[in-house]
């Protein structure tokens, strides 16, 4: 594992991971509702008993029937994933590279902050009177888990790559009741996933993709095959350039002289912020540089932006095939 990764994106998931921990939110399919348990009183999950669920702090009874939920860091796009709102969330504003789908940008608004990335303001937190704090979060930071012990029952599922997120939604959902809901989520999915393999075929034999961004000072960075986008990307059916076909990082940081180790990419996906609809300037600057004029994809203008980049469970993942599948049929 490329602890850069998780703590590299820390430049950019520390906008994420630090001030968010890209904290983001989205819809069940493709571009569903904001979630219909309400904060404060309203059903969130179907009645049941309580259940022991593994988590990186060990096993944690989750009482029935919870319906106030605080939930820090990615849990909170999980939990809307399964049209869970919750009462509490880290903060969610425009600072902050949050990936909403348009239809949740209204739900998010209505969820009380309790703070951003690992600055959880402890007492807002009890205020709320939470039956459950979720934290899902990079590994590299402290959450402060053991403050949060003390208020309610706790699960926090550590992230050193990005498939822990898609393991860590699974718990989340069998925490809160919501295992039909993950279960259409991961059908759907896998599902879109076999039909491009099957409809787009003969494009996917022959192209060959990469995804690269910056963060400045003279790198950029490769995601591979096990990385966010390029884990979606191999369960469509997609080769890799040989700097993204390692498997045993999801993300290796290169010197912007090492350019050409992307001179075999046909495409190059690059990140588009959700919210803005941007391509952040640090990865936009790397068009500055003569080599990366030079490669065979920035010539076919094959240099396309991606949204939810670092996509981070199955319902971003729907959007992201969705978005692959467009660019297949412009190949």
């Amino acid at each position: 594992m490329n602890t850069r990764a998780l703590s590299v994106r820390s430049r950019g998931l520390a906008a994420a991971v630090s001030a968010l921990a890209v904290l983001s939110l989205a819809a069940c399919g493709s571009d569903g509702g904001g979630g219909d348990a309400a904060a404060g009183g309203k059903e969130s999950a179907p009645a049941s008993g309580p259940k022991v669920v593994e988590a990186t702090n060990g096993k944690v009874t989750v009482p029935a029937d919870v319906k106030r939920i605080v939930s820090i860091s990615y849990a909170t796009g999980a939990l809307l994933d399964l049209g869970v709102q919750p009462v509490g969330t880290s903060t969610i504003d425009d600072n902050n590279p949050v990936e909403l789908l348009p239809s949740q940008t209204e739900a998010a608004k209505k969820i009380e902050p309790i703070g951003s990335g690992i600055e959880i303001n402890i007492e807002k937190v009890a205020s709320l009177d939470p039956d459950l704090i979720i934290v899902e979060g990079a590994t590299a930071f402290d959450w402060g888990v053991k403050k949060l012990e003390g208020i309610a029952p706790t699960l926090y599922f550590g992230i050193d790559t990005p498939v822990d997120l898609l393991n860590a939604q699974e718990k989340i959902a069998t925490a809160v009741g919501r295992d039909a809901e993950f279960k259409k989520l991961k059908s759907d999915y896998e599902a879109k996933a076999a039909k491009i393999r099957t409809d787009y075929a003969d494009r996917l034999n022959t192209v060959k993709w990469s995804i690269a961004s910056s963060y400045g000072g003279g790198e950029f960075l490769v995601d591979t095959s096990t990385s966010w986008v390029g884990r979606v990307l191999a369960d469509a059916g997609a080769k890799f350039s040989q700097a993204s076909s390692d498997t045993k990082e999801h993300e290796v940081t290169y010197s912007t002289e090492k350019i050409d180790v992307l001179a075999d990419a046909d495409v190059i996906l690059v990140p588009r912020t959700a919210a803005t609809g941007e391509i952040p300037q640090d990865t936009k600057d790397l068009d500055k540089q003569p080599s990366w004029q030079n490669l065979k994809a920035v010539k076919a203008g094959k240099v396309l932006p991606v949204t939810y980049a670092t996509t981070d469970r199955y319902g971003t993942s729907i959007d992201v095939l969705n978005q692959i599948e467009t660019i297949l049929k412009g190949l």
